[in-house]
């Protein structure tokens, strides 16, 4: 994925997920299940992927430490000018390099809403290689990511007779995938993927659903006009968003390591 493919989108990502029903929700959920699993308090924290500033903030009120980074300079000008009054570093990075940071520095390594989604099995290795140089001992990752069998996305598209939609996050290839006329892969990872990826050096603590009644970003228009609706979608998700054999099936999991 080059840089451009977000630097056209970092001034409007904050009204079109943030800022939207269906983000808040999902963020919210990734929240309160972060903080039943992650201690951030007096934590250095490196942030992958950190979009618009949003959770980097978020880490800051939490009691940490953190430097954030992406790989779109367009999404750093917007984190830092939204976070000028945190002492928040920011640093302009392909997430796959992180290696050339300083090694045994961070006690957590963060990534949201499927930032490592962008990078291939290649790329996936080589990130998790630069996660256990840089690293203490005895620490944690916390990833969210989509997942492969994203039960809304099966139902919508395949409601709309779109086939290759409703399959697509099974495609092991890659997705191509479009935002502001810049083109870029997509690729879905299951649970079990991260697991054995990680297995060598981590143990996997926790797996949970981000969204599994709640739908995928590109339905807010639909959940817009129905909001007693949405209301219910949201309690449905508290009530089952514990029950970590659904997890594959929401539009994203949260999925903690600690290391070994």
């Amino acid at each position: 994925m080059q840089p451009q493919s977000f630097d056209t989108y970092a001034q409007s990502y904050d009204d079109h997920f943030t800022n939207s029903l269906i983000g808040k929700a999902q963020r919210f959920q990734v929240y309160q299940k972060l903080l039943n699993q992650v201690s951030f308090l007096w934590k250095s924290v490196l942030e992958i992927n950190c979009g618009t500033g949003e959770d980097a903030l978020w880490l800051k009120k939490n009691g940490a430490t953190v430097l954030a980074t992406d790989i779109s300079q367009g999404m750093i000008d917007v984190a830092k000018n939204k976070s000028s009054n945190s002492a928040i570093e920011f640093k302009q990075m392909p997430t796959q390099d992180i290696s050339s940071l300083v090694p045994n520095t961070y006690d957590i390594i963060f990534s949201n809403f499927g930032g490592l989604n962008c990078l291939n099995n290649e790329e996936l290795q080589k990130f998790k290689k630069g996660c256990e140089q840089v690293q203490k001992s005895s620490d944690q990752l916390a990833f969210v990511i989509m997942g492969t069998k994203c039960k809304w996305e099966q139902l919508y598209f395949s409601f709309n007779k779109d086939k290759a939609k409703a399959t697509r996050r099974q495609n092991i290839t890659g997705v191509d995938t479009l935002i502001n006329d810049n083109h870029f892969k997509t690729y879905y990872y299951s649970p079990d993927d991260m697991k054995q990826l990680f297995i060598e050096n981590y143990n996997c603590t926790s797996v949970k659903p981000i969204g599994l009644f709640v739908p995928p970003s590109y339905l807010e228009p639909y959940v817009v006009k129905r909001k007693v609706m949405f209301a219910f979608l949201k309690l449905l998700d508290k009530l089952f968003g514990n029950f970590s054999f659904l997890s594959n099936y929401a539009d994203h999991y949260l999925i903690v390591f600690e290391k070994k």
